[in-house]
């Protein structure tokens, strides 16, 4: 009904007309039809595809002048609304008494009202169409509630009816029930999570500021409770058996979710045999279930320093899909032949059942490949697959860093709890050499799952990593130049331009604020329908299938190598059924991935801050990480950051953003991203993950 109104209204010959005039012109007669004709076009008004001009007559919102946006709400009251255009349009000024009850982010049907010169626009907010902030987290005093990450200036009251039972100073989860444009919210308590007091309620403030789930609805467990806890002898038809095969997994030490596993042989023509075995989670999670929309929902597993919220339950991710040793488990492989030079000569992709021989750790493998004696007599099975994996890592890596993969040098913390649950250290994740071979490993199984499936066009999810802000890498080249190095913007730019940058500032004063001037200059790589390559690691292909237990477009892309490799189905229904559910697919798992990334990053701000307490007035060395207009922050090797604000300066200071420099105005002394300092610890406040410090000289 919806599409059959847009096209009459949106046709050549369309004149305006009134909603029974249009329903005529429709031939809707029947009066269940009119009334979801009546109810259709509704909708359609308010949700900003149409509207009335001022004959009380239909047409198109573009003809009313009706656009949709974003406001940008400024603190002096006014706001601009950003344009859902393409191509882009200029932003619409919304003056103070135009905006509403809309807030900052919120996504607003409004009308333009004044243009000017073609490019300024002036205009009205309609309604809101999608709130920003529907529910906050924070903690109850006297009849409000306060969020502790709130840089919004709103008043978030709780109606005394709704106060029954609430002690100050409880943590609570509560919807917004009512919004106003002198920015006090009404809102409705949906629990309380504790006591400001309790113990790990920091945590539980974050999960639910993010609605993260802990637990999994009943009808998940009930169906999970129905699947079998070990793999069973009808599970083995059609599939390839492998469990003869020297085929185990390496991981962290404390790893329970074992995704991949791996085999590799030297074949009689000297190239490579390399089996890259995941588990087989799709088996298990089909499509529809209550299982599969639940990991949908979640998208992602979620790692907060001292906890996992899981994206399937444990009795899958750690039970019947995790590859655990000395026990049968269903895979999926990726076979891939390669030679000497690194190239993929052949592949097969197959149903597998694997027998993982051993769980391996990243530090076994390492001291095996550093010459343990002891480890080598205890895996001797393994020791010449060890060394063929290493060997084939390196020809891989070195491909790769030929075709322009960029390789961003990062520094892994690793928070260290006692008995209490108390942060007792921080140390950083050593990378040895068997982290880079599973990455190399990796990385070319989700390269060739990717490329079959571009090469035969069938719809599919893609991991894409688009080319880099033109404005920001210009940025970069012009920041370079200014430090000493003369390199030129090419024309083209491509990212073996960016590797030869890097190489020139390692092992330099300048390696750390190169490296993160042009991290932020990239793209943030997210899922798509579209394979639009993955600038970052220069494939022309690439997609997410090594990790189908912790992230739904792996579990995706094993369900689409079911449907159209081992099931045979590319009809027409499939395709169209497929293609019709990636966009959003993509674009759900995309935000799940960022909210998690967001969450992960404040709990580890909250406990790295919360180590730190009771050393307030220590002396430390760290490095300037981030210069800022009102300030810089300080790194210390265990990747600890904290701020220098300028109020705190022993000098006036002139902050030199071109060069990325802060300048005393009396002493002409430098400070420059990468520089050693010393830093004395002022304050902490764990609950927001900040960390105070000032210069010492």
């Amino acid at each position: 009904m919806k599409d059959l109104i847009l096209n009459y209204i949106k046709s050549d010959n369309y004149q305006p007309l009134d909603a029974r005039e249009l329903g005529n012109a429709l031939k809707i007669k029947d009066s269940k039809l009119w009334t979801q004709y009546l109810k259709t076009l509704n909708e359609l008004e308010y949700e900003g595809f149409i509207g009335l001009n001022k004959k009380d007559k239909y047409q198109t919102a573009e003809k009313l002048g009706i656009i949709k946006g974003t406001l940008d709400l400024k603190k002096q009251g006014f706001g601009f609304l950003m344009r859902d255009s393409e191509p882009p349009m200029p932003d619409v000024f919304i003056p103070r008494s135009a905006i509403g009850d809309a807030s900052h982010k919120d996504y607003c049907l409004a009308r333009i009202t004044k243009r000017s010169d073609g490019v300024r626009y002036e205009g009205v907010i309609i309604r809101v169409l999608k709130r920003s902030l529907e529910q906050i987290v924070g903690e109850y005093f006297q009849g409000a509630i306060f969020p502790k990450n709130m840089n919004e200036d709103y008043l978030f009251k709780v109606k005394p009816q709704n106060r029954s039972g609430l002690i100050d100073h409880s943590i609570v989860k509560a919807k917004i029930v009512r919004y106003s444009p002198n920015k006090i919210f009404d809102c409705q308590i949906i629990e309380v999570l504790g006591h400001a007091t309790d113990p790990g309620i920091e945590i539980l403030e974050v999960i639910a500021s993010h609605d993260l789930v802990i637990d999994f609805p009943k009808a998940v467990k009930d169906e999970v409770s129905k699947l079998p806890i070990t793999v069973l002898e009808s599970d083995l038809k059609d599939r390839i058996d492998l469990r003869n095969d020297i085929i185990f997994t390496i991981d962290g030490d404390d790893t329970k979710d074992i995704d991949d596993a791996i085999s590799i042989k030297k074949l009689p023509n000297q190239n490579y045999e390399l089996g890259v075995h995941i588990a087989d989670v799709s088996y298990y999670v089909r499509e529809g279930t209550e299982l599969d929309k639940e990991a949908l929902k979640r998208g992602t597993s979620v790692y907060l320093a001292d906890r996992v919220i899981p994206m399937l339950p444990r009795e899958l991710s750690n039970g019947i899909c995790s590859l655990n040793p000395n026990v049968d488990r269903l895979t999926i492989s990726c076979i891939m032949e390669i030679n000497p030079s690194g190239t993929i000569v052949n592949y097969q992709i197959l149903p597998t059942v694997i027998h993982s021989f051993a769980q391996m750790t990243y530090k076994k493998v390492n001291k095996i490949l550093d010459s343990d004696a002891a480890l080598i007599q205890a895996y001797q099975p393994l020791v010449k697959s060890i060394s063929l994996m290493n060997e084939l890592a390196k020809i891989l890596n070195q491909l790769r860093s030929q075709n322009g993969s960029i390789n961003f040098e990062t520094i892994e913390p690793k928070i260290i709890f006692d008995e209490n649950g108390k942060v007792k250290d921080i140390t950083i994740k050593e990378r040895g050499v068997s982290e880079g071979i599973i990455e190399e490993f990796m990385l070319i199984a989700n390269q060739t799952i990717a490329a079959h499936f571009d090469k035969v066009e069938l719809p599919f999810i893609y991991r894409i990593h688009e080319t880099p802000d033109k404005e920001k890498i210009e940025g970069l080249f012009t920041f370079a130049r200014g430090i000493g190095y003369p390199i030129k913007m090419p024309k083209v730019l491509s990212q073996k331009h960016l590797q030869e940058l890097l190489l020139k500032v390692e092992d330099t004063k300048f390696e750390k604020v190169i490296n993160m001037m042009m991290l932020r200059s990239m793209a943030k790589a997210k899922y798509s329908e579209h394979n639009l390559g993955h600038y970052g690691l220069a494939f022309e292909d690439y997609t997410h299938f090594t990790s189908p237990i912790r992230r739904y477009p792996d579990t995706t892309v094993h369900r689409l190598i079911r449907t159209y490799l081992f099931e045979k189905k590319t009809d027409q229904r499939t395709l169209n059924h497929v293609a019709s559910i990636m966009p959003d697919i993509a674009s759900e798992t995309s935000k799940a991935e960022r909210k998690a990334m967001i969450a992960e990053r404040e709990v580890l701000d909250m406990k790295k801050a919360e180590f730190m307490m009771g050393k307030e007035g220590e002396i430390f060395e760290g490095v300037i990480s981030t210069l800022t207009r009102f300030g810089m922050f300080i790194e210390l090797p265990n990747t600890v950051e904290g701020l220098v604000h300028i109020s705190s300066f022993k000098e006036a200071m002139e902050f030199i953003e071109e060069k990325m420099t802060y300048l005393g105005i009396a002493s002409r002394k430098e400070y420059t991203i990468g520089m050693v300092v010393k830093a004395k610890l002022l304050g902490v406040n764990p609950l927001k993950g900040q960390v105070d410090f000032e210069l010492v000289e």
